[in-house]
């Protein structure tokens, strides 16, 4: 069965004005380059406007702004990209694209764990005792759901995905493959035979609409929990440690590290690769470019950077050298500063 919807229902579906042919038919979603007959695309930018111009595309997402620019149906939107956003998940909510639920004969579910009759459970996946598993859920094969671990409604957890016991997931979430939630966190003492470890006795919260990339680990809590609040999006290869906080719609990119107990507030956005030292706090609504090293709370919304951007290695080794006499030269600037006042 083919996806396939007229810009009529796509333009009710996604809350768009359409002009133009509202009968024509679209079976397919594509870049504005590579976009045929049959293809619906989007523009959001003017810097666009000759591919929109020359596009093949039967129908196109634009903003106002360039409503004139093309020839082909248009579904007008001031975000054209959260169109888009909401296109795609059409796409995939088409009944041509759902299974059925079933639980594969090879899953492992421990007698006392509560499954919903909606579920969907792959193949040797195993759902520990005191489990709950929501409507709608979807287990995927190899994936391990924890004793005591909940579950919400609707939410997707991915192939060979982990999530340990005592762990709350919410409603409407995705955990990518080979996520690990619920991990010890890195928690010993010093002792006289080497390190003891600390039994992280907390668990992990999840709330609702929380997307987890492949590879991300979140430990669990040493004595509270660690808690991710609803709608955070967290990219691949991510690293969250022990007792932190990320509150509300904040996003951060792949291969950043948290160190533990730290605390991020709502609606930041925090880029690759950053590092973030433990027991600070992070105020809402910061902005954290990529490559970063955070060793001190934040407590200002606004665009914070650190680091040095790429340039030739012959230049970078002589500002290197530089870098390592500034203290020199500030004492001695200094010096001559106050001999000068004297």
């Amino acid at each position: 069965m083919t996806v396939s919807f007229t810009c009529n229902e796509i333009a009710e579906a996604i809350g768009a004005d359409l002009v133009g042919d509202g009968t024509t038919l679209i079976t397919s979603i594509a870049s504005i380059d590579t976009a045929g007959d049959g293809s619906i695309t989007f523009v959001s930018s003017p810097k666009y406007v000759d591919a929109l111009k020359s596009t093949n595309a039967s129908a196109v997402l634009v903003t106002p702004a360039l409503v004139d620019d093309t020839a082909a149906t248009r579904l007008v939107m001031d975000n054209p990209y959260l169109g888009y956003a909401r296109l795609t998940h059409l796409w995939v909510s088409h009944p041509s694209m759902q299974r059925a639920p079933t639980i594969h004969g090879t899953a492992s579910i421990a007698d006392s764990a509560i499954v919903a009759d909606s579920v969907q459970i792959g193949a040797n996946a195993v759902i520990d005792a005191d489990a709950v598993i929501g409507a709608a859920a979807v287990i995927g094969a190899g994936a391990y759901i924890g004793c005591g671990t909940v579950i919400g409604d609707g939410t997707s957890v991915h192939p060979n995905a982990t999530i340990m016991h005592g762990c709350k997931v919410g409603s409407a979430c995705e955990i990518h493959s080979a996520a690990v939630i619920g991990a010890d966190g890195f928690g010993f003492a010093p002792g006289e035979q080497g390190w003891e470890k600390i039994q992280q006795l907390g668990a992990v919260v999840i709330g609702d609409r929380v997307s987890i990339g492949a590879c991300t680990t979140i430990d669990r809590g040493a004595l509270e929990n660690t808690v991710i609040s609803d709608g955070v999006i967290l990219d691949n290869h991510i690293q969250v440690a022990h007792n932190v906080h990320i509150g509300d719609n904040t996003a951060i990119a792949g291969c950043t590290g948290i160190a533990g107990s730290t605390v991020i507030g709502a609606n930041c956005k925090i880029g690759g690769a950053v590092s973030i030292v433990g027991h600070i706090s992070i105020c809402d609504d910061v902005l954290i470019t990529a490559n970063s090293f955070v060793n001190r709370s934040v407590t200002k919304p606004g665009s914070y950077s650190s680091g040095f951007p790429l340039e030739p290695s012959d230049q970078w080794r002589k500002n290197a050298v530089r870098l390592h006499k500034l203290d020199e030269l500030s004492r001695k600037v200094g010096r001559q500063v106050g001999k000068l006042k004297s």
